[in-house]
Parts: structure tokens; C-alpha cells; sequence
């Protein structure tokens, strides 16, 4: 039985599924194979109008770094339109069903996914088909290492620059990976949330995903004036300003997206900043943060205090950094309709 965005599958229902969903695999990147949870979640809630319901008892039980999702056969096409901004998946597959009897050797041959048991799920044979890959080319290329920004130079001039890091310092990290940006955009249900802010901008990485994925419009902040060329470029709006003084009307934007500054020093201006900003954030609005593991109690108790309810939180090692990606919700009954499914999602890994 569907319920709560998910399904466990069995002999007994999996005829009638397959005649109504497709089975669509995706594999995770290797740099994110350890948070499966959120690389679900970033599924379904970009793909959120095309009704994705995520497989407790997947197939393919043997390999490593898949998720999988039934599909209704209407949405498929249009499925495959969105896929190239997604963050902690690169390689989606079909189940075919229909076209089973075709030699499994072959198929292994032509795809990324290597199992060593038969192709045989709740007694239906299938095989497997490509369905999207993404261009690595493209993802290289929006790589932080590789990425063009602008910044202020001496006096009123310009400089494009490569691979732009910030000043190295922990308040100045600015080397957001291209993976969690995508992903964090995606879990703000970028289709029907078109209008974000970033109150802690850096380099753009946010900015620059939401474009790539979104044809919504953004707002960024950052006190540093060097970084206004950049962002008044990538953003619709750009405000040199302290995020902590900034202030916009309700009802002005859909979602907040950002990675705060790492410093244990500067959590208190953080929660401030968040705390007007959340003011300004639409009814059903959603907020993403990133913050390092330590910052997280003390942001977490103060947000905690508004009218924002924690979804969900998973850790990431960010090359030796602990942190933590984190999800709230304004609209409290999003949050409560999605409990029994965070919980079985959270059981299985």
C-alpha cells in the first residue's frame, strides 16, 4: 500500500504497480554514498510535483550507492527534463520490464550498475536501461575549483578570477561543493519555490545552483565588498550589507538557502540574521542551512523558538568537517504529513 512518499513492494502488489509506475534507479556520487537519506529527499522534493514515491525494499539489493523510486508512467518524460541539476545523483536508470527477455549480459556491459544476482525482483525478470546521464563536463565545470567569478579589484576595477576560495579564513569559507549547493537548492522544492535568498552568499555557490536549476528569482547578502561584482552578476538582487541588519517585508521570499559562516564565534549573528529573515519568508516558505556540527545546538534551540519546524538533519563529512545540512518548514502541517515517512527513511539507513 502507498503511504507517506513510500512503498514496500511485493509479490503480491507488484503487477499492479508496474503497469501504473515506472522503477527509475539513481545512482549517488561517491562523494555522498554515506547520506542516503538526504540524496532521497532531494528526489523527491524536486521532482515534487511528479509524485516520486521512494522504494523501502528496493531492487538490487546488492549494489552499493542506489536509490530507487516508483514513477507514474505520465510523469516519466517530463521527469527526465529535470534531472541534470541534481545534486548527490548523476546516473539514473529504468527497470524494463516488458523487455526482460533480452540477454542480461549485454545490458551489464552498457551500464554503471554491476549485481551479481539474477535480474529478478518479487519474482518479475527485468532488465536494465539508461534513462539520464548527467554531462560531467558541465559538473567539472561548475566545480568551485573551476568556476569564474568576479570580484573588486584595486580602485573601481574588475577581476575575473578561477576557482575563487575567499580569504582562507574560517568566517571566509566560500568553496561550497557543487553536489551540496545542488542539493540544497533541491530540497527547498525549487519548482514551486521560485523566490530565495542567501543571507551568507560568499562566492555564489547557492546563487549560482538556483540558476542553473531554478527560472526563479534570487536575492543575495554578504558583507564583504570585494564579492559584489560576482553576485550582483549570478543574483537578481545583491545587498552589501551585515545579514544581521537586513530586513524585507513578508511574504518576500519562498525560501532561505545558505551556509553560514563556520565560525563557533559567529553563531550569534547568524541566529539573528536567520531570525529577521525568517519573518520575511512566505506562508508554506522553507529554509536549508549548512552549519558546521558545533554550530548546531545553539542555532538549532533558536530556530526552535519560531514559527519554523524542524523536517529533518543529517551530518556530512565535508573531507575531514563535520557538518550538517538541516531542513524547516513554516508550514507545520508539511512537517507532521511527512513524519511516519522520515521515520521509516531514517529506520532503513
Amino acid at each position: 500500500m502507498i503511504n507517506d512518499y513510500c512503498i514496500e513492494v511485493t509479490k503480491a502488489n507488484i503487477a499492479e504497480l508496474i503497469t501504473q509506475y515506472c522503477v527509475i534507479i539513481c545512482k549517488i556520487r561517491n562523494s555522498r554514498i554515506k547520506v542516503k537519506q538526504l540524496a532521497v529527499l532531494e528526489m523527491i522534493f524536486s521532482q515534487y510535483e511528479k509524485k516520486l514515491i521512494f522504494i523501502l525494499n528496493q531492487p538490487l539489493g546488492d549494489v552499493k550507492g542506489i536509490i530507487s523510486f516508483l514513477c507514474p508512467k505520465e510523469n516519466i518524460n517530463s521527469l527526465k527534463d529535470n534531472l541534470f541539476g541534481i545534486g548527490y545523483c548523476d546516473k539514473f536508470y529504468l527497470l524494463n520490464f516488458d523487455d526482460a527477455c533480452v540477454s542480461e549480459e549485454p545490458r551489464k556491459r552498457q551500464i554503471d550498475i554491476k549485481s551479481i544476482n539474477p535480474l529478478v525482483w518479487k519474482g518479475k525478470k527485468f532488465s536494465i536501461d539508461n534513462f539520464f546521464i548527467q554531462d560531467s563536463k558541465i559538473y567539472e565545470e561548475h566545480s568551485p575549483h573551476n568556476r569564474e567569478f568576479k570580484i573588486s579589484g584595486s580602485g573601481s576595477e574588475e577581476k575575473t578570477v578561477i576557482g575563487y576560495r575567499g580569504d582562507g579564513s574560517v568566517t571566509g569559507r566560500r568553496s561550497l561543493p557543487a553536489e551540496d549547493a545542488r542539493c540544497m537548492v533541491n530540497l527547498s522544492i525549487p519548482q514551486k519555490n521560485k523566490r530565495l535568498i542567501d543571507p551568507f552568499a560568499g562566492a555564489g555557490g547557492i546563487i549560482f545552483a538556483f540558476k542553473y536549476i531554478s527560472n526563479g528569482s534570487s536575492t543575495s547578502i554578504d558583507i564583504d565588498p570585494v564579492l559584489k561584482p560576482g553576485l550582483e552578476f549570478l543574483a537578481g538582487r545583491h545587498f552589501v550589507i551585515d545579514a544581521k541588519t537586513a530586513s524585507f517585508a513578508e511574504d518576500s521570499f519562498d525560501s532561505i538557502i545558505t551556509e553560514v559562516p563556520f565560525s563557533k564565534n559567529a553563531v550569534n549573528d547568524i541566529v539573528t540574521a536567520l531570525l529577521k529573515i525568517i519573518k520575511s519568508l512566505s506562508s508554506d516558505g522553507i529554509l536549508v542551512i549548512m552549519c558546521k556540527a558545533e554550530q548546531t545546538q545553539s542555532i538549532y534551540k533558536s530556530l526552535s523558538e519560531t514559527d519554523v519546524y524542524l523536517l529533518f538533519n543529517q551530518e556530512i563529512d565535508r573531507k575531514g568537517t563535520d557538518v550538517e545540512i538541516s531542513i524547516w518548514c513554516k508550514d507545520k502541517s508539511f512537517v507532521s504529513g511527512m513524519e511516519k515517512f522520515i521515520f521509516k527513511l531514517k529506520k532503513i539507513y
